[in-house]
């Protein structure tokens, strides 16, 4: 009988000095970078050169957190078209605004990017060929948005988050 008394006080005992609250591990949240996600670009967003160059009346842009992207283009009165990439971003160490490269099976981009939260996000993109080089200069966190002589506002692309 004794040793049922000690057992159960023994038991009684551990229950009092098991884990508290703040003892329990819980799985870190994996921080998630802001352009991550599928942005659309339609209408008067897309970028005139695309509109005028291309025809395109829609570009959707998905960029995955393994630094993959998946580019898709849409031409008015047409159909959808895909390229399939990787990017690496240069996050700015003075502002919002970062450099990205893209690198796809047939040519590369250089340029910048901003994204500003919001209801919808919003992304602000500027990029331009740069292999093959067509003599274009990609524009840098330093430089800015428009601040090329010859294209200005004419190569900005405007994205809202769809996801």
């Amino acid at each position: 009988m004794k040793k049922l008394l000690f057992l159960l006080i023994a038991l009684i005992s551990i229950s009092f000095i098991s884990c508290s609250k703040d003892d329990n591990v819980t799985d870190p949240t994996t921080k998630v970078d802001p352009w991550v996600g599928t942005w659309l670009s339609a209408d008067a967003n897309v970028a005139p050169i695309l509109v005028a160059l291309f025809s395109y009346d829609s570009v959707r842009v998905t960029m995955n957190a393994d630094k993959t992207l998946k580019l898709d283009s849409h031409i008015k009165d047409g159909a959808w078209s895909s390229l399939n990439g990787v990017y690496t971003v240069t996050k700015s160490t003075t502002g919002d605004i970062h450099s990205i490269s893209i690198n796809y099976t047939a040519f590369e981009q250089e340029g910048i990017f901003q994204v500003t939260s919001g209801t919808p996000d919003k992304f602000k993109l500027e990029a331009v060929q740069t292999v093959p080089d067509i003599g274009a200069v990609p524009r840098t966190p330093a430089t800015g948005f428009g601040s090329d002589a010859a294209l200005g506002t004419f190569n900005i692309q405007n994205y809202v988050r769809v996801k």
